[in-house]
């Protein structure tokens, strides 16, 4: 695949909200169009940030302070590239028990769901604790012909 057009890093600051996903979301799409990144890729990239955003908003801060969170996407070769840069409590979603399947809803035990959709989707995921900060990265191949 021909990077022509294809390179530059884009940067995003957000604040710990819920409210500033959508902002995420149309900026991911936005870098997508630009880029000319094939739809699927974009969508499975935007899920798998709306999911591991919206953990780290939800749980990831022990006050009600305002914090930073700083989103990077980029192309390298044939991968769209996220990375998620926090100040929150340490978390390594690779390290997370995998939600189970099986049985009925009543029966499983909540959470983890959304973490197995990010590994689904996303064909690496790499996590780094860099003083206070987490630093998670996600690659999404970018399909042939895209």
């Amino acid at each position: 695949m021909s990077a022509g057009g294809r390179t530059g890093k884009a940067t995003l600051r957000i604040g710990n909200s819920l409210a500033e996903l959508e902002k995420v979301a149309l900026w991911v799409e936005a870098f997508g169009a630009e880029k000319g990144v094939p739809r699927t890729a974009v969508n499975d990239l935007n899920l798998s940030l709306d999911e591991i955003l919206n953990n780290t908003v939800s749980y990831g801060y022990s006050d009600q302070d305002d914090h930073e969170i700083m989103v990077n996407i980029w192309l390298a070769g044939d991968f769209l590239i996220a990375e998620v840069q926090d100040d929150g409590m340490p978390y390594d979603p690779r390290q997370q028990t995998v939600a189970s399947l099986s049985g009925g809803v009543r029966e499983r035990q909540p959470g983890g769901l959304g973490v197995h959709f990010v590994k689904a989707l996303m064909d690496e995921i790499g996590y780094a604790r860099i003083g206070n900060y987490n630093k998670l990265t996600l690659k999404r191949k970018i399909p042939d012909g895209g």
